[in-house]
């Protein structure tokens, strides 16, 4: 049986393991989502621009306006942290960053259905689920 000391211990640990982790997936969506998926989404805006396919124009527009926003936001959040250090500080990363992590998330799916399979850089949903 644990002592009282020895939960709190192994409870620090855990949260703090929790901020760690949720601190490296956020910082490692927002590199991916800046680096691999927001460049693939401008090219084929770019590839829509030059086809002269306003409304298909349009419609990735809104969107890569909308991913745009979203990685800053996440980066804001992932950077912005009101506490040093233990629950709060697993709070603000279950409420804030997570929450825009899944806001960047949303926003790319709906670019992966609309951008070409050959500019997006990662496996498409579809693509894996027929892989064999």
């Amino acid at each position: 049986m644990l002592s009282e000391r020895e939960l709190e211990s192994r409870f620090e640990v855990m949260v703090e393991q929790y901020i760690t982790r949720v601190n490296i997936e956020a910082e490692t969506a927002a590199s991916i989502a800046r680096t691999m998926l927001l460049p693939a989404a401008i090219r084929h805006l770019a590839d829509l621009k030059a086809g002269g396919h306003d409304g298909l124009v349009a419609e990735t527009q809104e969107l890569v306006g909308q991913f745009y926003d979203a990685i800053l936001a996440l980066e804001k959040a992932n950077e912005d942290h009101p506490a040093e250090e233990g629950l709060e500080l697993a709070k603000y990363m279950r409420d804030t960053v997570v929450t825009a992590m899944a806001s960047t998330r949303e926003v790319a799916d709906r670019l992966e259905r609309i951008v070409a399979d050959d500019l997006w850089p990662l496996p498409k949903y579809s693509e894996m689920l027929f892989i064999k």
